[in-house]
């Protein structure tokens, strides 16, 4: 997003708005503008206290220069970028008892949408080591969920953010698969998170996950349930693609040598919701997160 925000001035257009978000598109690529207190997407400019949202379609906006400006010339409000955040997340390797520990607390606290095929985890779990690559798995969930941001992007979107984040080359087919139907497959915004996740780029909550992921254990528990907080159903679905994806990247990175179900992920089901890769049986640290 700094690439439109520090650049030329450009004409944007609302394509839709309401009191936590607008949304806005530049040339085909999206800017979400976010309230206060809202969730940092990764292509997001969020608002400081007693800045003017861009509301109502046909508003004339403008991007550029380091702001973003609502009105007419000579008549603009502008909002300014205070500071710069990159969102992406890097780490050299997952810990596959830390792994195994995101994937319980997944479990445990079972969600799901009833618009998602029975099995979303699990299929998503076998479309990752599928031979033929994912793109099946991909066409079957992508766009699947209610909302701006469906729950099987979701999924897609914490397993392709957690491979990307540790430069897994499984992360490569997988972003091919999901930028070949995600333009005319899904919403704008959820378009514009999955491009992100390409990048690792994510919201700050999946963030700490991903970093508690490459630490051990003891943080796993309490930065997973904050995830698990964000929205409807968004944070568990990205929770479980998060584990998902780590623990593919565990196996692909060492494979034979990772203990359990990481070298080679399990399922569980929870009780009402889709299943859920479990990357590994026992934790010898002891349970409960820090």
């Amino acid at each position: 997003m700094r690439d439109l925000l520090a650049g030329p001035r450009r004409p944007a257009t609302i394509i839709a708005s309401g009191p936590a978000a607008s949304y806005l598109d530049i040339d085909g690529r999206l800017l979400a503008v976010v309230a206060p207190g809202g969730v940092r997407l990764p292509c997001a400019l969020v608002l400081t206290a007693g800045s003017p949202m861009p509301t109502g379609r046909g508003a004339q906006v403008w991007v550029g220069e380091g702001a973003v400006a609502v009105g007419p010339v000579g008549m603009t409000r502008k909002i300014g970028v205070v500071r710069w955040f990159d969102p992406r997340v890097r780490v050299e390797r997952y810990d596959d008892v830390a792994v195994a520990r995101l994937a319980r607390v997944v479990q445990t606290h079972a969600g799901g949408d009833p618009l998602l095929p029975a099995g979303a985890v699990d299929h998503l779990v076998a479309g990752l080591t599928n031979a033929a690559g994912p793109a099946e798995v991909v066409a079957d969930l992508l766009g699947r969920g209610a909302g701006l941001t469906p729950a099987g992007d979701d999924l897609l979107a914490g397993a392709l953010a957690a491979l990307r984040a540790v430069r897994s080359p499984a992360a490569d087919g997988l972003a091919a698969a999901i930028g070949a139907l995600a333009p005319e497959g899904t919403t704008r915004l959820s378009a514009a998170l999955l491009e992100a996740a390409d990048e690792a780029a994510v919201v700050p909550q999946a963030e700490a996950v991903v970093l508690a992921l490459a630490s051990g254990p003891g943080r796993v528990e309490r930065v997973a349930l904050r995830l698990l907080d964000l929205g409807h159903t968004s944070g568990w679905h990205l929770a479980a693609g998060l584990a998902v994806g780590a623990a593919h990247a565990l196996a692909v990175a060492a494979p034979g040598s990772v203990s359990g179900a990481a070298a080679r992920p399990a399922v569980v089901t929870g009780a009402g919701g889709p299943a859920v890769p479990a990357a590994g049986s026992a934790d010898p640290r002891g349970g409960g997160g820090a």
